[in-house]
């Protein structure tokens, strides 16, 4: 009697172990794709054909075509992992094995979780988290040169503003794209604070733990819309509608 017990436990943990590796790998890839139309969003391939063929197939009775688009690229997937992560979750806890954990503690990945900066305006900083920093900070760098490379090639004497020179209207090109930049920053700001969360386990965080990196994200938030009001400093010694009306102008576009 015993032994048919274990055999079907056995065999319940199979199962369930191998559904857990394929919604890992669900899950994976639609963060993944999140995270790839985050890259593409700034460049002239997205703008001109991949969000026109979105557009095209989202004009509904319930949302605008562009605030659907929003909704499905950018809120969707999110939900989605969060949503499915909580079964993993409790998939996990009837296997009575954090995977998660087991996996963080193998010795291959053992060395990355070693501090590589200990004093500094970071704290203690570990590899793992130097390198997602750096990929990070190099989303940001990539979306700010590539709107601001599209901004400025059309940017010429004829195509400025009435009573306005070219490097008046590259300097309000470059502010708006800091502010563009820095909704990235405000897309991921909460996300390592939210208590009860089903998205940071899945990849071995706490709320807790996590508290720095929304210090992090805070810090990048302020520098970047901080400077951004450049724009509106220049709109006050200026024409401040006029400033405030192409700015708006601009958002409609994208």
């Amino acid at each position: 009697m015993d032994a048919n017990v274990v055999k079907k436990w056995s065999s319940s943990n199979e199962i369930i172990s191998t559904v857990q590796a394929a919604l890992r790998l669900l899950l994976m890839a639609v963060f993944l794709g999140s995270l790839l139309m985050w890259i593409m969003a700034p460049t002239n391939t997205y703008k001109q054909s991949w969000l026109p063929s979105i557009l095209a197939k989202l004009n509904s009775t319930y949302f605008e075509p562009k605030q659907g688009a929003r909704l499905l690229i950018y809120t969707l997937p999110i939900l989605f992992v969060a949503a499915m992560g909580c079964f993993y979750l409790h998939m996990g806890k009837e296997l009575k094995n954090d995977k998660i954990t087991s996996s963080c503690r193998n010795p291959r990945f053992a060395s990355w979780k070693k501090p590589v900066l200990i004093k500094g305006p970071l704290g203690i900083v570990s590899r793992v988290e130097l390198a997602f920093l750096i990929m990070f900070i190099a989303l940001l760098a990539w979306t700010f040169a590539t709107y601001i490379s599209n901004y400025f090639a059309k940017i010429n004497p004829n195509s400025a503003a009435q009573g306005e020179k070219v490097w008046q209207s590259k300097l309000d090109s470059a502010a708006l794209t800091l502010g563009l930049v820095g909704n990235i920053c405000l897309a991921f700001l909460f996300f390592p604070v939210t208590r009860g969360s089903s998205l940071l386990p899945l990849f071995g965080l706490t709320s807790e733990s996590s508290i720095k990196y929304h210090i992090w994200l805070g810090n990048i938030t302020m520098t970047l819309f901080t400077t951004h009001d450049i724009r509106l400093s220049y709109g006050v010694f200026g024409n401040f509608e006029r400033e405030e009306s192409r700015g708006y102008m601009r958002l409609k576009e994208m």
